[in-house]
């Protein structure tokens, strides 16, 4: 009986896997979020939230970017958190659209010396 019911979870399973293989296989486009550090000073503990996903970069020197690839299920803004290498304080700035469509993107948040934001969206 053990024997049988290995044989069914075992088909079962080789079934599901056979019916999902061509959407596991099946390579996504994918939005893209470029965090540039334009401030004249290094940033620390960068984080970029986005449907739900956390992207960290731990440390960004002047001049620098850090990209994240990423997928959404649905319509989404970001929220960006950054720490300053050599000023006390976190800094924010919640902004930008991303579609959930098949239009994919490239989405730029340059951050500049006064802790402004600027963002813009390009097709990729």
């Amino acid at each position: 009986m053990k024997k049988l019911i290995m044989l069914v979870l075992v088909a079962l399973v080789a079934w599901y896997g056979w019916k999902r293989l061509p959407s596991l296989l099946e390579k996504r486009p994918s939005h893209e979020a470029v965090v540039q550090n334009s401030t004249g000073t290094g940033l620390t503990r960068i984080r970029l939230q986005v449907d739900g996903q956390t992207f960290v970069k731990e440390e960004l020197a002047d001049g620098a970017s850090a990209v994240f690839p990423f997928r959404v299920g649905k319509d989404a803004s970001f929220q960006l958190t950054w720490q300053w290498a050599d000023r006390v304080g976190e800094n924010s700035w919640g902004g930008g659209m991303v579609p959930a469509g098949p239009m994919v993107q490239r989405h730029t948040m340059i951050i500049d010396a006064d802790g402004g934001v600027i963002y813009r969206a390009a097709a990729k």
